[in-house]
């Protein structure tokens, strides 16, 4: 197993911690590969970043703007889908002035959400149910697929990868975008994996395979010519917990798969000790030498 291939997602520490603070933790206890993810609090600049001796990847909401937002590249609101844009652009150059391999994003959503999570057991946004009477499926992909060509010709010119994440909710399930096999059959027509990976985040697809009631199997075979990397955490079905993997859980199958042995895997908890961040990637590396 090549050890950089297994990363940490900064948002292992609480909500608005200095990113500073988080990337000293992980170089003091050898986690060398890391996510930078879109929990921190707002800094004035990142030039500090370029002082470490890490591997990075950068992840959906960072740099974190001044303005807190929510990234929808599907929105019906031409603002907020050109702010969205914007913010990726400025997150694909973070890329290549810090030497990151892989910037990752959301797909859109069905409804603009009005904001982050309000609680430290529920990570989803705060959605509203009335505005989904406004919602519409087609002219949400059709934006979505706009913004993807900006994303992809921007990111070719800076020759950084940049991959979708998969979506997936119980509860709000009729907000989200990209959360089913047709779907992803749809993207595929569209953009060839040269132009852009797929980032498989395993808690989201537990939640949207139980939503939809399709095979995870089905899903995972459907996309594996596009999964540049997999985003690791545990659910029980209900929530996206972002809790460290466990034993004897579906997943192992997936993540320890040979032919996904290039697949950037990255550990995304919440609220966890650096402790157990380090012990569940020394699961993830056991688990995948054993087989």
């Amino acid at each position: 197993m090549k050890k950089n291939n297994i990363y940490v997602s900064t948002t292992f520490t609480p909500d608005n911690t200095p990113l500073s603070f988080t990337m000293n933790l992980c170089e003091e206890n050898g986690l060398d590969c890391i996510e930078i993810g879109s929990n921190h609090c707002y800094e004035n600049n990142y030039d500090f970043i370029k002082d470490y001796q890490l591997n990075f990847l950068v992840h959906n909401y960072f740099p974190i703007p001044k303005k807190s937002f929510v990234v929808n590249i599907a929105s019906f609101d031409e603002e907020i889908r050109k702010m969205s844009i914007d913010h990726i652009r400025k997150a694909i150059n973070l890329c290549d002035q810090i030497g990151a391999k892989l910037y990752t994003f959301h797909p859109g959503f069905l409804t603009d959400p009005d904001g982050s999570n309000i609680d430290n057991k529920n990570y989803d946004f705060q959605w509203d149910d009335k505005k989904l009477r406004n919602s519409n499926f087609e002219k949400a992909t059709s934006i979505m697929y706009e913004s993807l060509n900006e994303i992809i010709y921007f990111s070719k010119s800076k020759n950084i990868k940049v991959a979708i994440e998969t979506e997936g909710s119980v509860s709000k399930k009729n907000h989200l975008l990209m959360q089913r096999p047709i779907e992803y059959r749809m993207l595929m027509q569209k953009f060839n994996s040269d132009d852009i990976g797929i980032n498989l985040n395993i808690g989201h697809l537990n939640l949207a395979s139980k939503a939809f009631n399709f095979d995870k199997r089905y899903f995972i075979d459907l996309i594996e010519d596009y999964i540049v990397a997999m985003e690791l955490s545990h659910n029980e079905g209900h929530e996206d917990d972002h809790l460290p993997l466990k034993e004897g859980e579906w997943y192992w199958d997936t993540i320890t798969n040979k032919k996904f042995c290039d697949v950037l895997k990255i550990l995304e908890c919440r609220n966890t000790s650096v402790n157990q961040i380090a012990e569940n990637i020394k699961l993830i590396v056991n688990k995948i030498n054993a087989v």
